[in-house]
């Protein structure tokens, strides 16, 4: 059973590309920056040095200083300055008029103070311009609060000035000129701001006295036209009175309401109207009417007791009723004046003409008395209403009214606190322009002397341009590598392979360090070198003939030999399925993909494996000459149908296990297709027959029938030779195979041409 390599997982280009987006790769450029390390060394030491005798050219400078006291030392002093009497009302208090330092700092080193200072230096110093001086004082003068040793708290009251230049006649005269200015300001820039702020509050004054006036006498109208203090009270009571009478109103109309119910009550029982009701009571209070209706009761009487004993036409009966009919006329008459008299209201069968016992008279005056009850209780709701509806009128005008006097009330309360603050700040400010000069010159400017009384200066410090030059030149060295190895356009290391192709390096393979290929293969095989008879190059070095011959002894390693174990070492260990076919390939010609395929097919059929060497090189086939063997016929005869492919391919004899399918004569030097149907079946068949097949293709861009036939492997290995091949040329293979989404298994890395 023969050993099978396992299939290579084409995922390993696409696991590449994932690196690339994951951010700049920098070892390409690191490998560069070493390579060209003496490129880079000799730039910065040459710029180094150009700074250096540039450096030695800088002058000394002097620096000189002053100090200002800027704020009382003692207790006493904050006590009779004036500022404490007017700010804290003689209580001293340091946060209150206490000096804003970082304020007067900034100030002090300004462009405007520091132009002053310099229009007065070039006014007494006439070697140089304005600008000039004001450039050197922008960045040369220093203003610092001087400490006490170190931490919080260490701060002192004085301000220490210094300056830097090259002329130390200049410096001194800037120090003074400084010193005159910083003083002239503590005093009569500081007093001319004071005055200037009083000004700035009595200009002031008189509009906001003005506003007040007009706001208190639009107060005084309101408080006239409604007459009131304060709306809001005053509103108050309005709804309190609405909330009185409306008690009052449900009160009534809940008394209203059972006097209804009462007269109605009564009107029922004594079927009497209001009015008949009254003229009952009228009628009934009439003396000569109760003595008629009396007699007729009476008549009425006596005229039963006659009819029981005698008939109705009997003298005695008859006379009765005669004298019943004259009372009762009399009684009609006496009723209708009366009723006339008093201009009653009473139908004629009324209840209210008929007798009138006590008890209904008792009823009648409850009902006369409820009727008088419920008209007044009526009255009184007419007369509450219109009161009523009053005040509400009143309440609605109010939040109007209420918005508008405390809107000007609120003006007013503003305008008075702004006043007074002013008022109170001009009589601040008035107190603050008579006090003493705050700042005292405690130290005059100086520039430090030696025992002869000259002036002692600093020497350049050349460290700045010293690094600026050693880092002009790192940066010009490192672009000029880079540009540099961009414009040569080829690989220098294995790594750099990988890395720019975004494929898995499957091997390194160094120059062939043995006399021959293989002496197995052909006593007259003999790799191409530059040196071929007295002299060999291997690994960068030219042996001589004797030396050649003894690393081509059996006890001597061959590091080519072993890197063709590991790149398939490499094959066999990646991998999770089974390899059975697979091409080399280059991007260009000479690149050594030839002389690659044979080495690796050889180190398989060592292995034990069944390996065929097919040739498809057409522009220049190889194999038959590395391998010695025939090539009058081969793989153009088969695609040609002119003989079978096991009739043309020849067993290796040297070396156990190893075939080859040369490319044949008889080619034409513009025949530029390689595939066709043929080759499809024919390489299905030789995976069948065969453990592994490799194929020696022509370079990558030479013809597009390549990628035709790589979809028909499984998987490319790209060959670049190291300091030939260009990058930009494998860099678009790689594209090109990623477009077409053919198998890749990998890149070896070349140094043997």
């Amino acid at each position: 059973m023969t050993t099978s390599l396992p299939n290579l997982p084409i995922e390993e280009l696409e696991k590449g590309d994932s690196s690339e987006e994951k951010g700049l790769n920098f070892r390409p450029y690191l490998r560069t920056l070493i390579r060209k390390a003496w490129l880079i060394g000799g730039l910065t030491c040459l710029t180094t040095f150009g700074a250096w005798m540039w450096s030695a050219q800088d002058p000394y400078t002097y620096t000189g200083n002053f100090l200002l006291l800027v704020e009382p030392i003692t207790a006493s002093g904050k006590l009779t300055n004036p500022t404490t009497l007017t700010r804290t009302g003689g209580v001293p208090r340091d946060e209150l008029f206490a000096l804003d330092y970082p304020t007067n700092l900034v100030f002090l080193t300004s462009p405007g103070m520091t132009l002053r200072i310099a229009e007065d230096v070039q006014e007494k110093e006439k070697t140089r311009g304005i600008p000039a001086i004001w450039l050197d004082l922008r960045e040369n003068l220093q203003v610092t609060r001087a400490q006490v040793g170190q931490g919080r708290g260490s701060e002192t009251k004085i301000f220490v000035v210094s300056y830097t230049g090259e002329n130390p006649k200049e410096v001194q005269t800037i120090l003074s000129t400084a010193a005159d200015t910083f003083l002239q300001y503590s005093s009569q820039d500081r007093e001319t701001n004071i005055k200037a702020g009083v000004k700035f509050i009595d200009e002031q004054l008189p509009e906001l006295q003005s506003r007040l006036a007009n706001l208190k006498e639009k107060q005084r109208k309101l408080r006239q036209n409604y007459e009131l203090i304060d709306p809001l009270p005053k509103n108050q009571e309005v709804l309190t009175q609405i909330s009185t009478i409306e008690q009052q109103q449900f009160n009534l109309n809940t008394q209203l309401q059972a006097q209804i119910k009462l007269a109605s009550s009564l009107q029922q029982q004594l079927q009497l109207s209001p009015d008949e009701a009254f003229a009952a009571a009228t009628l009934s209070q009439d003396p000569t009417r109760v003595a008629l209706l009396s007699q007729l009761q009476d008549l009425d009487s006596q005229i039963a007791i006659a009819s029981a004993t005698f008939t109705n036409n009997s003298p005695q009966v008859q006379d009765l009723k005669e004298q019943r009919d004259n009372i009762h006329n009399l009684l009609n008459q006496t009723t209708q004046e009366i009723i006339t008299k008093n201009a009653l209201s009473v139908s004629p069968n009324s209840a209210a003409l008929k007798f009138q016992d006590p008890t209904r008279l008792g009823l009648i005056q409850q009902l006369l008395q409820t009727n008088n009850e419920i008209k007044q209780l009526e009255a009184q709701l007419q007369t509450i209403e219109p009161k009523k509806q009053q005040l509400e009128q009143q309440v609605k005008r109010y939040p109007n009214l209420i918005n508008e006097y405390t809107e000007v009330e609120r003006q007013i309360t503003l305008t008075e606190e702004i006043l007074n603050k002013l008022l109170l700040q001009r009589e601040t400010l008035k107190v603050e322009a008579a006090q003493e000069i705050p700042w005292q010159l405690i130290s005059k400017p100086q520039i430090p002397l030696d025992e002869e009384g000259n002036p002692i200066g600093a020497p350049p410090s050349r460290n700045k341009k010293l690094l600026a030059g050693a880092m002009a030149g790192i940066l010009l060295g490192t672009g000029l590598a880079l540009l540099w190895e961009k414009r040569r356009n080829i690989f220098y290391t294995a790594e750099d392979v990988s890395e720019v192709s975004n494929t898995t390096l499957l091997g390194e393979i160094p120059k062939d360090d043995r006399t021959l290929l293989s002496e197995k293969v052909s006593p007259s095989y003999s790799p191409k070198t530059e040196l071929e008879e007295t002299e060999r190059v291997y690994e960068d070095k030219v042996y001589t003939s004797m030396e050649a011959e003894n690393l081509s002894s059996p006890s001597y390693q061959s590091l080519f030999l072993e890197a063709f174990d590991d790149l398939y070492l490499q094959l066999y260990l990646q991998q999770a399925s089974e390899l059975r076919s697979l091409m080399l390939c280059s991007v260009e010609e000479r690149d050594g993909c030839s002389t690659t395929a044979v080495n690796l097919a050889i180190n398989a059929a060592q292995k034990g494996q069944q390996v065929l060497l097919v040739d498809t090189n057409f522009s220049n086939p190889q194999l038959h000459n590395l391998l010695n063997v025939s090539n009058q016929k081969g793989l153009i005869n088969v695609l040609r149908d002119q003989v079978s492919a096991q009739t043309v391919i020849t067993s290796v004899d040297t070396i156990d296990n190893l075939s080859v399918l040369t490319m044949g004569e008889g080619v034409d030097p513009t025949f530029k297709h390689l595939w066709s149907p043929k080759l499809k079946s024919l390489t299905e068949e030789l995976e069948k027959t065969y453990d592994l097949v490799i194929y020696d293709s022509p370079s990558f861009f030479l013809t597009s029938d390549i990628k035709l036939l790589a979809k028909q492997t499984d998987g490319i290995i790209m060959v670049a030779t190291l300091k030939k091949t260009p990058q930009s040329l494998y860099k678009k293979a790689i594209k090109e195979i990623q477009r077409l989404n053919l198998p890749v298994l990998g890149s070896v890395a070349n140094n043997m041409v």
